[in-house]
């Protein structure tokens, strides 16, 4: 919390510091000259929720995908093949698997020779393939899977295939990061703001790392 609370600082003090230095240097002097500067600040945001618009315009040709593990008896041992599926209107392309993590680390090169995948050119609606085949050592550690694709438009995405006790698959998205400086300085700005509102109220310290759930319930009493 502290470097997400300096980070914001550094970046609004460097917002700041042109009309402090021109306050400092032309005093009353400086009054047109700030008000310039906060036009151009409403310029860059407004480039800013463009570029957004944009973004928002490109989650429309999205797909969306289900996730399905098939274990199979090879030689005394297991395979285990992930299918996925495109449950959406829009087709994927070029869909491939990246790295696989173990606890957010990635897996020794020497341990893909347990892995099957290849390049999945394009994935039509409601079309169903398989992703990769995977040796039991590595299912037994529970990994995540990174898998990339592109959507209609070219633009690049993510999702993560997460093992889970019982032989269980989670698909999760990669969140993509909102483009801009600006915009991103105000939101996170407000959104620590509203989490030490809400430690306060729950009686929290701004060092806790984890949430004591007796102590939370007796303050929403």
């Amino acid at each position: 919390m502290s470097f997400l609370l300096a980070k914001i600082l550094v970046k609004i003090l460097l917002l700041a510091l042109i009309p402090i230095l021109l306050a400092i240097r032309f005093r009353w002097d400086a009054i047109l000259p700030i008000i310039i500067y906060l036009q151009l600040l409403l310029i860059w945001a407004q480039a800013e929720i463009g570029l957004r618009q944009h973004v928002l315009l490109s989650a429309q040709f999205d797909p969306f995908f289900d996730v399905e593990l098939i274990k199979k008896r090879v030689v005394n041992a297991h395979s285990y093949n992930i299918y996925v599926r495109n449950t959406s209107k829009n087709p994927a392309y070029n869909i491939r698997v990246g790295r696989i993590l173990y606890e957010n680390k990635p897996m020794p090169p020497d341990n893909w020779s347990k892995v099957s995948s290849e390049l999945i050119s394009s994935l039509a609606p409601d079309q169903k393939v398989l992703l990769c085949s995977l040796n039991e050592d590595i299912v037994k550690k529970d990994p995540t899977i990174e898998v990339s694709y592109s959507n209609h438009l070219g633009d690049l995405r993510e999702i993560c295939i997460e093992f889970f006790r019982d032989e269980k698959l989670f698909l999760t998205p990669r969140k993509v990061q909102a483009p801009g400086i600006l915009l991103n300085t105000i939101e996170g700005l407000t959104l620590f703001l509203n989490e030490m509102y809400i430690r306060r109220h729950l009686g929290l310290g701004l060092r806790a790392s984890k949430i004591d759930k007796e102590k939370v319930k007796k303050r929403l009493k």
